[in-house]
């Protein structure tokens, strides 16, 4: 009888202690080392822009935001005196953050899982990005010397270590299978310039429970709407202002190639590949083929002059929407540089040709081989 009066109480402990991890609410505890007051903004991020979503007062260097997540978030923390912004995996939890006032990005979050893996990931892909960009700027360098056979051999080794990243973050997130925050990272990491097969491969890798969640029905919405825009279907119409007011549409320029690109005055990478859609357009503009700028600027004079210094003489349109642009959204953009490429019949041909072959590219379809 002893004996089953002690096995019932460790049930009830085990109860308890299941109750206890699965928490309906977060509360996220902040100490700011360096302040002792001040506000502490929680934002989200909205169509690319930061908007607050709650705030508290900072105390003693201490502030508390409490608050509940119907399933694991990124969110980001604002603080008066502290520059930038450091980025939190928001998750059901008790959760801990602790930030340097000189030094905001040697910040530590203790309490949510979804934050470990999202930093795992970070670590993971780091090594990566330094050669990226060492490479960048390599291929920068041997640009400007003209040594164009340099330039090839390290653009190759720029794929290969893009590639490499590729497949190390795919196996990670094969880890969390059923879990947002690898949805998160497959987002931001692995599906830049996808058509619909390869994205679809992605989207395979995570379990249908996940239905619900925020990332992961974002991605299959993504999914849904590249299917419209696939390579062989229909290119969607779209009318848009150019610089000086006038209304322009795709539909505009039927019965020639045109090249769509989407891009940003505020992306450098963006600006980056600049030099190639000018060549291209100084190459092949007139009757058989144009180009058409979308830019997903905010700001009018910033577009413009970014027209200007990067000497862009083709088409440019923009709703001054930012990410809210309506062909960005039509044409399942969620990351800038893309583009395009449109036959004279109004079917797409191709999506993200590489610009660094973008004059060899043209010239093939223009020729029809």
């Amino acid at each position: 009888m002893l004996m089953k009066k002690f096995l019932s109480f460790l049930m009830l402990l085990a109860m308890f202690a299941c109750e206890d991890t699965q928490k309906e609410s977060f509360t996220l505890s902040g100490h700011v080392e360096g302040q002792d007051e001040g506000l502490a903004y929680l934002q989200d991020r909205v169509a690319g822009q930061m908007v607050n979503v709650d705030s508290a007062r900072i105390e003693n260097g201490q502030f508390t935001i409490t608050g509940t997540v119907d399933n694991p978030y990124m969110y980001y923390l604002n603080i008066d005196g502290v520059p930038g912004r450091v980025s939190v995996f928001m998750e059901n939890s008790d959760i801990k953050i602790i930030v340097n006032q000189v030094d905001p990005l040697q910040y530590t979050v203790e309490g949510s899982r979804s934050h470990e893996i999202y930093i795992k990931s970070n670590e993971l892909a780091q090594p990566f990005d330094e050669r990226l960009r060492a490479l960048q700027r390599d291929i920068v360098d041997a640009e400007i010397a003209g040594d164009d056979e340099k330039v090839e051999q390290l653009r190759g080794r720029y794929e290969q270590t893009n590639e490499l990243k590729a497949a190390e973050l795919l196996e990670f997130i094969k880890e969390y299978p059923n879990h947002p925050v690898a949805v998160f990272i497959a987002s931001r990491q692995l599906t830049h310039g996808l058509n619909h097969e390869e994205l679809s491969d992605i989207f395979n890798v995570f379990d249908a429970s996940l239905a619900g969640s925020t990332y992961y029905d974002q991605m299959k919405e993504q999914l849904e709407t590249l299917e419209k825009v696939a390579i062989g279907k229909p290119a969607i119409d779209f009318t848009l202002p150019n610089p000086d007011g006038d209304e322009i549409s795709l539909s505009d320029y039927q019965g020639r190639f045109v090249l769509i690109s989407f891009w940003a005055s505020w992306c450098p990478y963006c600006r980056d590949v600049s030099p190639y859609l000018a060549e291209a357009a100084r190459t092949f503009s007139g009757d058989d083929f144009e180009i058409i700028g979308v830019s997903l600027d905010r700001e009018k004079e910033a577009w413009v002059k970014a027209i200007e210094d990067d000497e862009l003489a083709y088409v440019h349109v923009s709703d001054l929407e930012g990410w809210r642009s309506g062909p960005a959204g039509e044409y399942a953009v969620r990351s800038i540089p893309q583009n395009v490429l449109v036959g004279p019949d109004g079917i797409i041909l191709a999506r993200n040709l590489e610009y660094a072959k973008l004059n060899e590219l043209i010239d093939m379809y223009l020729q029809g081989v």
